[in-house]
């Protein structure tokens, strides 16, 4: 049902803390959605959650018959807003839509709940577990900066984002506690204490980031602004660590009521203890006391079952049998004031604690804001460690060039556009399955902690006396095994896919054998685009470009071999159609062994029908189609549309294991006759398969293994010029770090220079006084004339070093410039050679490395 609701547009400081939004006093608040909201022009869709208390505050709201009521003089300074409110037990019952099985297909959830490992909060993981995904590209982009500036401020100020001290489960109960009248607990008051003195430092801690980095502003200015909002009282901190501990208890110096009642309840206590000990030791041999216990407040002993009525009291209860528990006579006076007197420190606890609620209930607003507020720093910062411990680069989202060119931009904002994404709708390079890198991160850990392991015990072995040599061979064993088992592990690192779809292209198809990593390569996508969407970085190397998607929609199953039931084949069918009725022209659509499970000559007709509606545009089409087959007609298509391309999966004919690795704009190739000749196959069979299956398909397999073989050596090509560009720039980086140390080093012997020159005048100086006081001011004048050529003379040589240490030539004119003469080139550091003198021009060899300077540069 959907009900209209008023919300103030004065102090609106709701509406404009990012985070806040509003929670609907019903049954089911987990289900209420804003659907729209204005306010000064600004229309609100993404929200966060408040609290009830903070509605009820806020809007003054009473509830009666289960109708909204208003107090009549808030009603003025109002706006309207539609909100729609849903039982959960429709939302359950309702069938999952195509969109929601493909997040269980895609394994989503698992992908979230890596991401929640990295909140601190519980608040935090739980909404980890779900992660939002937006329905509009800026709000993904909005997401993305969040975590980009999380990740900035984290390697500004390590450890400020570290939230794992904050409870908020009891925090949010104590709040929930004060806004019902209720007294807080003393550990629900230190929750909240350390919540407010974290957002203190936090705030200290981004205002000093921002303040050292004013470079950096722009990328900070989304966490600067979400933390904005948060009004911390300061006093509600200091009043609550001024009178309670750590541990929650209330401290003695909290009041002078609380501190003489304890000081009478240890009275009492230690009396009531002298007194048992007192009976304990006057009983004696088999009959005597064992202990001092406490039973429902008051101090018992536990004597035997047998012979408790040996000491006159009263009997509470039977212990295990044997024992019983037996408060004497004498003590009960002492109990009973013991009880009250610890009745009364509960009360003065109680007055402190319900002193404290009160200072706190004023600002239960401002509190359940910054609570919120710092959930959304939690998860923010989850996924920024997250992206950040697997290796990943930041999206950019992309369109086609058809589609830029359309846009509403500027030229120049079009033409950055295009030429950031060249001619590619989607590119990802080295992009791996972000489940398997945790799973072998995982993997990984426990194989070095079992070898750690295994080397403490073999040292403690080596190192003790009395090992055997059995013994110390079986320790030698199991740290050989672990070392082998850790090898192992780091040579299974997830095969790495390169995906680089042109703009125009609408459906790939992805062929290969089975068992290759085609459903890996699609899930890889399909993933990418939902973290993309999600504010996670992608797993693959930067530049990472790809496409805003509306929604994507996959029809993967566990069943790839060509028995699969009818039933099986129904099911695929069914979930295609729900696929078709809710996709559109901006959704990624994913099809695993599309057209497979019924007869080969129709699976492939219909395969190929699927495939062009589905590069159609509009409603039942998508932006993009990956989709992975056995059926060699699909291949085809690609010469017939552009809109469609070909990929396949890379087999290995000499080791007969496929590689995992994605050939792009190849298509598939037949491994089938050339495996069973490797293994061995009679060659009788082996011609007559070659016969049957025709030349025309022999030759067709040949053309595309010499592209396999063409694209090998392209890739290979490539990732060579790659390792070279970057050493060189390692090289010129080098380069540069010389040059600056050498020009440093010049400084110094400069600076040098100077001090023992100032040393020398003054030596000078001082052999001048003392002269002139022995021997007279002529004698003095012949020796100051001798100083100052000695000095002047210091002086030449001492320009004389750090002339040659400097520069080797200063050229007046091109002409005194000869090939193979040395010059020194200042912003190198070092001599070069002079290789061609073209005018002012020079062209000079440093190392193996040749460069054009300008005459003027050189000394």
């Amino acid at each position: 049902m959907t009900m209209m609701m008023m919300i103030p547009t004065a102090n609106d400081r709701l509406l404009r803390s990012t985070p806040a939004c509003l929670w609907a006093l019903c049954e089911n608040p987990s289900c209420v959605k804003l659907l729209s909201g204005n306010q000064n022009g600004v229309t609100w869709s993404r929200i966060g959650w408040m609290s009830e208390l903070c509605l009820r505050r806020c809007l003054k709201i009473r509830s009666k018959g289960g109708k909204w009521r208003f107090s009549a003089g808030k009603i003025q300074n109002m706006e309207v807003v539609n909100i729609s409110v849903e039982k959960e037990e429709k939302v359950q019952n309702r069938r999952k839509c195509a969109a929601q099985e493909t997040l269980d297909l895609l394994e989503w959830p698992r992908l979230c709940a890596a991401v929640a490992e990295f909140a601190g909060t519980a608040s935090a993981k739980e909404l980890c577990h779900a992660l939002t995904l937006p329905s509009t590209r800026e709000e993904s982009v909005a997401l993305l900066d969040e975590t980009t500036a999380a990740l900035e401020l984290d390697n500004l100020l390590a450890g400020v984002l570290d939230f794992g001290a904050l409870k908020t489960p009891v925090i949010k109960t104590g709040v929930d506690r004060a806004s019902k009248g209720a007294v807080c607990t003393g550990t629900e008051l230190v929750a909240l204490a350390t919540l407010l003195q974290f957002v203190l430092t936090l705030r200290r801690g981004i205002a000093t980031a921002i303040q050292d980095n004013r470079e950096r502003l722009d990328i900070l200015l989304p966490i600067a602004r979400l933390v904005e909002p948060m009004a911390v009282p300061q006093d509600v901190p200091k009043s609550i660590w001024s009178k309670v501990e750590e541990d929650g208890t209330v401290k003695d110096t909290a009041s002078s009521r609380l501190r003489l009642a304890r000081i009478q309840a240890r009275t009492l206590e230690q009396r009531l203890q002298e007194l048992l000990n007192r009976i304990m030791r006057e009983q004696s041999g088999a009959n005597a006391a064992q202990e001092v216990v406490d039973v429902d407040g008051r101090l018992c002993l536990i004597v035997p079952a047998n012979r408790a009525d040996n000491i006159p009291g009263l009997l509470f209860q039977r212990g295990s049998g044997a024992t019983a528990y037996l408060e004497p006579s004498a003590a009960v006076s002492l109990n009973n004031k013991l009880s009250e007197a610890r009745a009364e420190v509960q009360n003065a606890e109680y007055e402190v604690l319900f002193g404290i609620t009160r200072k706190i209930v004023p600002h239960l607003y401002d509190i359940q804001i910054i609570l919120d507020i710092i959930v959304h720093l939690d998860v923010i910062s989850a996924r920024g460690k997250y992206s950040s411990n697997i290796g990943s680069s930041r999206p950019i989202f992309c369109t086609s060039i058809d589609a830029l060119r359309h846009h509403e931009k500027s030229d120049a904002e079009t033409l950055h556009e295009i030429s950031q994404q060249g001619d590619l709708l989607l590119n990802l390079r080295k992009a791996r399955h972000p489940l398997l890198v945790e799973q072998h991160f995982h993997s990984l850990k426990r194989a070095k902690s079992k070898l750690s392991s295994a080397s403490k015990v073999l040292n403690r072995m080596k190192g003790r006396p009395g090992t055997t040599a059995s013994m110390l061979q079986s320790a030698e064993s199991a740290f050989a095994e672990s070392e082998a088992e850790l090898k192992e592990v780091e040579a299974k690192v997830p095969v790495p896919i390169d995906v680089q779809v042109s703009s125009g292209t609408c459906v790939v198809a992805i062929t290969g054998p089975n068992t290759g990593g085609k459903t890996a390569a699609i899930k890889t996508i399909g993933l990418a685009a939902l973290m993309a969407k999600a504010g996670l970085y992608v797993v693959a190397r930067d530049p990472v470009h790809i496409p805003w998607f509306d929604a994507v929609f996959a029809d993967i199953g566990d069943e790839q071999s060509l028995s699969q039931s009818l039933s099986t084949f129904s099911g695929h069918l069914m979930r295609i159609k729900r696929i078709k009725s809710e996709s559109t022209g901006a959704s990624l659509v994913l099809l695993d062994e599309v057209g497979a499970g019924t007869d080969p000559t129709e699976g492939a007709t219909l395969g190929m029908a699927m495939l062009e509606s589905f590069a159609q545009d509009g409603t039942g089409g998508s932006l993009l189609t990956f989709a992975t087959t056995h059926h060699g007609e699909l291949k085809t298509l690609k010469y017939s549309d552009t809109r469609f391309e070909n990929a396949s999966v890379e087999f290995d004919e000499e080791r007969l294991v496929p590689t995992y690795k994605l050939l792009w704009g190849i298509p598939g190739r037949s491994n089938a006759i050339n495996i069973a000749r490797r293994l061995g196959l009679p060659n009788e069979i082996l011609a007559e398969a070659e016969t049957l299956y025709g030349a025309e398909s022999a030759e067709v397999n040949e053309v595309i293994m010499k592209l396999e073989e063409a694209k090998l050596d392209f890739d290979r090509s490539l990732e060579e010029s790659e390792s070279l560009f970057l050493d060189i720039k390692k090289l010129h980086s080098r380069l540069l770090s010389t040059a600056e140390a050498l020009h440093d080093c010049i400084d110094e012997l400069q600076l040098e220079k100077r001090e023992k020159l100032a040393a020398i005048a003054g030596s000078a100086r001082s052999r001048l006084s003392a002269i002139a006081r022995t021997k007279g001011p002529k004698v003095a004048a012949s020796v100051h004339d001798n100083s100052e050529a000695s000095t002047n003379l210091q002086s030449h040589k001492w320009e004389e070093r750090s002339s040659s240490a400097t520069k080797t030539f200063q050229p007046q004119d091109v002409a005194e410039l000869k090939v193979g003469q040395s010059v020194y080139l200042p912003k190198l550091g070092r001599n070069v050679k002079v290789v061609e003198v073209n005018g002012k021009n020079i062209t000079v060899l440093s190392g193996n490395m040749q460069m054009k300077v300008k005459l003027k540069e050189l000394q």
